[in-house]
C-alpha cells in the first residue's frame, strides 16, 4: 500500500511538471550528442560515451531535485553558504592546476569543479537573505554594501583560482536578483558607476597576464593570429564557413582537422554552426531563447517570493553562459571559459545545469 501511495505522489508531481521545459532541454541535449560525436568520433568515442553517462545521471539529478521541495533550501540557506564556502576552499587544497587555473578536485575517474555548482548556492542563497532581511525596503549604499558582504567571500575565492567568467556571472547574478526584488533607480546608478570606475582598477591590479592577454585578443586577435589568436580566428571561420545551411552533420572541417581547439567543450558552438550554418544559429538560439522564457515564465507566476527569486536567478545564468560563450565563438565577446549549458562537454557543467533545471521544475510543482 505505501509503494502504491509513493508511486501515486510521483505521477502526480510529474503531471505537474512543465512539459514543454523537459522537451526543450532534451532538444538541445540531442543537438549536443550529434555535436560532441560530430567533434571527437575521429579521435575517440570516449567524450561521446561519457557524455551519454553524465545526460543519464544528469536525469536523474532533475528528476530528484524536481520532486524535492525547494522552499527547504531556504530553510537550510545558512548550511548550503557555508558548504559553498568549504567546497571552494578545498579547492586549494585538493585541486589540481590546468592551464594556470586551480579548479578542478580530481575524484578518481572524474573532476569536481566546485565553482560551477557555486553559481547555484549563491542563488538559492543569497534569494533567501533579500526575501527575509530586505523583504520591503532595498535602497542605499548601505544596503548595496550590506547585502554584497554575502558575495564577496564566494567571489574572492573563486577569483583566486582564478575563474574570470564565473566571476562575471556572480556579479551579474547579484545585480538580477535585486534589480528582479526591487531597488530604486538611484541605486542602480550608484552601482553602474561604481561598476565603471572599477573597469580599468581591475584591469590594471587584479587580472592574471593572460586574462588581460584575452582581452587584448578580442580587440585584435590577428596581432598574434599563431598564438592567443588562434582559437578565436578559428573558430570565427568555423562559424562563417557554414554559410546559410551549413557543411552538414559530420562534414565541419575545422574540428575534425583539429584546427579549432577545445572543439568539444568551450567551442562545440563552433562546430554545429559549421555544419548547420546560419540557420542552424537561429534554430540554437531559439532552443536558449524558449529555454530562459520559460524559466522566467515558471518564476513570474509562482506567488512565493523566493521561488520567484530563484526561478530569475537560473535564467540569468543560463543567459549569461549562452550570451558570452556565442558571443565567444563569433569573436564579440572575449574568451572567458564559460561552457555552453547543456551543450558544452563537461560533467561538472551538466550535473549543476540540471540541479539548477531541476530547482525551477520544483518551484513549479509546488507553488501552490
Amino acid at each position: 500500500m505505501k509503494n502504491n501511495r509513493d508511486i501515486r505522489a510521483i505521477l502526480r508531481k510529474m503531471k505537474k511538471m512543465n512539459r514543454s521545459l523537459s522537451i526543450n532541454i532534451m532538444m538541445i541535449i540531442a543537438i549536443s550528442l550529434f555535436s560532441v560525436f560530430s567533434a571527437t568520433h575521429q579521435k575517440t568515442y570516449g567524450f561521446f560515451y561519457r557524455e551519454l553517462v553524465w545526460i543519464v545521471i544528469g536525469a536523474v539529478v532533475y528528476l530528484f531535485f524536481s520532486f524535492f521541495n525547494y522552499r527547504n533550501y531556504a530553510k537550510y540557506s545558512k548550511v548550503i553558504y557555508l558548504f559553498n564556502i568549504i567546497l571552494l576552499l578545498s579547492v586549494f587544497i585538493f585541486g589540481e592546476t590546468r592551464l594556470g587555473a586551480q579548479r578542478w578536485i580530481p575524484l578518481g575517474p572524474i573532476n569536481l569543479q566546485p565553482s560551477e555548482f557555486s553559481k547555484l548556492f549563491i542563488v538559492l542563497t543569497f534569494s533567501e537573505l533579500l526575501v527575509n532581511k530586505y523583504k520591503n525596503n532595498f535602497r542605499g549604499m548601505k544596503h548595496i554594501f550590506l547585502s554584497g558582504i554575502h558575495i564577496v567571500p564566494i567571489f574572492l575565492l573563486i577569483a583566486k583560482q582564478p575563474d574570470l567568467g564565473t566571476s562575471l556571472v556572480l556579479i551579474f547574478l547579484y545585480c538580477i536578483l535585486i534589480f528582479i526584488h526591487g531597488i530604486d533607480w538611484k541605486s542602480i546608478f550608484v552601482i553602474a558607476s561604481a561598476g565603471a570606475a572599477f573597469l580599468p582598477v581591475s584591469y590594471f591590479f587584479l587580472l592574471k597576464d593572460y586574462q588581460k592577454q584575452r582581452i587584448l585578443t578580442f580587440l585584435n586577435p590577428e596581432a598574434d593570429m599563431l598564438g592567443s589568436g588562434w582559437n578565436v580566428i578559428q573558430s570565427m571561420i568555423a562559424v562563417g564557413s557554414g554559410g546559410l545551411f551549413g557543411k552538414g552533420f559530420f562534414q565541419g572541417t575545422q574540428s575534425k582537422l583539429r584546427f579549432l581547439p577545445e572543439s568539444h567543450t568551450d567551442f562545440i558552438g563552433a562546430v554545429f554552426l559549421e555544419e548547420t550554418g546560419f540557420v542552424g544559429g537561429l534554430v540554437l538560439l531559439g532552443l536558449y531563447l524558449s529555454l530562459i522564457i520559460q524559466i522566467s515564465r515558471i518564476g513570474s507566476t509562482t506567488n512565493d517570493s523566493y521561488g520567484k527569486l530563484v526561478c530569475y536567478g537560473v535564467a540569468a545564468i543560463v543567459f549569461f553562459h549562452t550570451v558570452v560563450n556565442i558571443g565567444m565563438i563569433m569573436g564579440v565577446m572575449p574568451v572567458t571559459g564559460l561552457p555552453l549549458l547543456l551543450m558544452s562537454y563537461g560533467g561538472s557543467s551538466f550535473l549543476f545545469t540540471f540541479m539548477m533545471l531541476g530547482i525551477v521544475q520544483s518551484v513549479k510543482i509546488y507553488k501552490d
